[in-house]
Order: C-alpha cells, then sequence, then structure tokens
C-alpha cells in the first residue's frame, strides 16, 4: 500500500491501513441539502407565478447544493493512516492539519460504537499516549473499527517486541 504525499515513510517503513471516516457520518449533512434544494425547487413550481417571493425559492437550490458539497468535501478532507511506526490523522481541505504519533508513545487504544454504527459498522478508534489527559488522536467513523483497533496493536505489539529486543 502506497503512502498519501501528506506521510513521510522512515526507512523500512509501511502503510499498514489507510481509511476515511465512513460517508454515513455525512449522511444527516447531505439529506438535509438535498432537503433544501428540494424544498426551492419545488416552491418554485408550486407558488403562483405572481407571487414576490418566487424568484426567491431558486436560491434554495444552490444553498441546498453548498450544503451538500460542503459535507461531502469535509468528508473527503479526513485520512487516517497507520504505519509499521506511526499513526498518522490529516484533516483540512484547503489548509492542513497532520498530526502523528509515534507507535512507541503510545498507551492505549480503544473503539467505540453507539448502536446505530454497530449496525452500520463504524465507529471511532482512539489512540491514547502516555501522560496526556485525553485522547490525542481519534479515527472517527471508521468502517470496522475493532478490526482497525485490532490492527493498531498488532503494531504496537511489534514496536514493544523489538524495542523489548534492543535492550
Amino acid at each position: 500500500m502506497s503512502a498519501p504525499e501528506w506521510v513521510t515513510l522512515g526507512e523500512s517503513e509501511e502503510v499498514v491501513w489507510s481509511g476515511s471516516p465512513s460517508l454515513l457520518l455525512a449522511t444527516g449533512s447531505l439529506v438535509g441539502g438535498l432537503v433544501v434544494a428540494v424544498v426551492g425547487i419545488a416552491a418554485y413550481a408550486l407558488l403562483p407565478t405572481d407571487f414576490v417571493y418566487r424568484d426567491l425559492a431558486w436560491l434554495l437550490l444552490p444553498i441546498g447544493m453548498v450544503l451538500m458539497a460542503a459535507a461531502y468535501l469535509r468528508h473527503r478532507s479526513t485520512r487516517y493512516v497507520i504505519t509499521t511506526n506511526e499513526v498518522y490523522r490529516k484533516t483540512g481541505l484547503f489548509s492542513r492539519q497532520v498530526t502523528s504519533l509515534r507507535l512507541d508513545r503510545i498507551q492505549n487504544t480503544s473503539f467505540e460504537q453507539s448502536l446505530f454504527e454497530r449496525v452500520l459498522s463504524f465507529g471511532d478508534v482512539h489512540v491514547d499516549t502516555a501522560g496526556t489527559g485525553g485522547t490525542e488522536i481519534t479515527f472517527e467513523g471508521v468502517s470496522n473499527p475493532q478490526q482497525v483497533s485490532g490492527l493498531l496493536t498488532e503494531q504496537l505489539d511489534r514496536v514493544s517486541a523489538r524495542t523489548a529486543g534492543h535492550r
């Protein structure tokens, strides 16, 4: 698996998993934007032609489209990567923020799913480091969070074994 351009791999480092939030997370905003657009079209079609504000109904169409585009772009601008040495989270489309943690600094990992998320097979994976009060990185809304958490645990075990072997 190749690394995204915003991830710098070290010598013999490999990408073991990459993903993004499930599109299901954006569903509410996508549906909301669609409803706004459809209401605009319907209002224009159904209002009497002599109604003063009829033409304003058309404004709901681009507003709805902008809402849908924003939801989709928010979804597309968040990416997660697990390598053999680090964990990465990237956000932003025009400006970019990349957070990375070395695996040897990670203290705990966990995942959580609501009932709704369990049924649809997505959820959050939390990554905690020693000495911090909370979660350092959260992979929000990833598909199969139990599998992603397990894969991360495997990489942590490998790093621990390598570190123990060098002592």
